[in-house]
């Protein structure tokens, strides 16, 4: 079927759509938040410069999955194994605008579990969101996220606060 969606290993070819996508997450997410300078000018350039240097050396402890659906990239995740005591962190999740609550969100999730525990089977995968992300944070209990401690960001020049989000992996192999 044209309309189904698929998941893969994300590869350099992917680079300008997975910033494409990143940065249009952020311009819904954070208006209001950051400058509308910052989220239309800089975060693109931004986030292509991010993903062009992680692609640019491998990282055997970096995964990273595109889903597609027609040949266009409409979401992904980016998990960092062994990232610290607390686990593996999932730095990135992002479903394209429009397409949120359509599932694409838990099957990420699920094979970003499903990648971890080839590696940790017993481990923990955890990420921090900004706590005024509500609708995400909303997302991530709804999935079985557990909340954590908070720590404070400099993002884009503005002081924010963050709130850890864990699950052990086991509890994510089970999202549909």
């Amino acid at each position: 079927m044209p309309d189904q969606l698929s998941l893969r290993h994300a590869n350099p070819a992917d680079v300008a759509g997975i910033a494409n996508l990143h940065a249009q997450s952020w311009q819904l997410t954070y208006r209001g938040t950051f400058s509308d300078d910052y989220l239309d000018h800089e975060a693109p350039a931004e986030r292509l410069a991010t993903w062009t240097e992680r692609f640019a050396t491998p990282n055997p402890e970096m995964l990273v999955t595109v889903a597609e659906k027609e040949g266009s990239i409409v979401g992904f995740y980016c998990t960092f194994l062994h990232y610290s005591e607390d686990g593996h962190m999932l730095d990135n999740l992002h479903v394209r605008p429009g397409l949120q609550g359509h599932g694409i969100g838990p099957k990420l999730m699920r094979d970003a579990a499903e990648r971890v525990s080839q590696h940790d089977p017993d481990g923990t995968i955890f990420l921090w969101v900004l706590t005024d992300n509500e609708g995400a944070i909303r997302f991530y209990e709804r999935h079985g996220g557990r909340r954590g401690r908070t720590q404070q960001l400099v993002l884009a020049g503005n002081k924010v606060e963050a709130i850890m989000m864990s699950w052990p992996v086991k509890k994510l192999l089970e999202l549909r």
